[in-house]
């Protein structure tokens, strides 16, 4: 998979990052007597006047000579005990990552015509919990395809934030297990022992969902089937990453 082809990937996220902040946003229209108007603006006729839907069914006329100041705000976020000062201190997280990566195999290939290095495109997601606001634990899997193999990584994951807040910096740790293939290799396990750590930094784009970037080391072993003097057996090798990530937290 080429580097435009993952560009291709991100392409999705951003527009559903865009619609989704679009979604938790209203148009606030500010008046000229000191109130103000929330909902949603269906029609605006340029200095004239706009109709705006105020609650589900009650749509409003207003002339643009009452009108002070027109702009979008995010919708009001109700109260919430898992939360504390607007930052989530308990209770289930769900987060979404993309990643890039750029590495190299150990030892030699069967083959002998393999490229040494390798490139990888990944989606995995997070379920766990929050159990303070400086830390998420729970269990990722996702998808991660190399430029000739694939793996099925399932791992334990801990994220430590720096500070009390959502804009930080943060760190990570995981530890787990890949089931691996390759084409032609039907039947084969070709995964092994999966790890990785980074850093990173979080920061709040729309209401209550964080966005994050990290760089950081990542750890895979495969397995490949040799033939030796007549006898099939697996031989290991380990993998050495540098690992880009995207990520969203809901």
């Amino acid at each position: 998979m080429s580097i435009r082809n993952f560009l291709v990937l991100l392409l999705p996220v951003f527009l559903a990052v865009q619609l989704h902040a679009q979604t938790l946003q209203d148009d606030v229209v500010y008046l000229n007597n000191g109130t103000f108007l929330r909902g949603k603006i269906t029609e605006q006729v340029p200095g004239k006047s706009i109709r705006i839907l105020v609650g589900r069914k009650d749509t409003l006329l207003v002339p643009m000579t009452d009108i002070k100041m027109m702009r979008k705000e995010d919708k009001p976020t109700e109260s919430d005990k898992n939360y504390e000062n607007g930052v989530k201190a308990w209770g289930y997280t769900f987060m979404t990552d993309l990643s890039f990566g750029l590495g190299k195999l150990e030892g030699l290939d069967r083959y002998m015509n393999a490229p040494e290095s390798h490139y990888s495109v990944g989606l995995s997601v997070f379920n766990g919990v929050t159990i303070t606001p400086y830390i998420q634990l729970g269990i990722s899997a996702g998808l991660e395809m190399w430029n000739d193999r694939s793996f099925l990584p399932v791992y334990l994951d801990l994220r430590a934030n720096i500070l009390r807040d959502d804009n930080t910096p943060f760190i990570y740790v995981n530890t787990g297990y890949s089931l691996g293939w390759q084409p032609g290799e039907v039947g084969a396990n070709l995964g092994g022992a999966v790890a990785g750590l980074g850093i990173g930094a979080k920061f709040r784009i729309v209401n209550r969902r964080v966005m994050s970037v990290s760089l950081g080391y990542h750890f895979q072993q495969t397995h490949e089937w040799q033939i030796s003097n007549a006898v099939k057996s697996t031989a290991t090798r380990d993998s050495h990453f540098v690992l880009f990530r995207m990520g969203l937290a809901f």
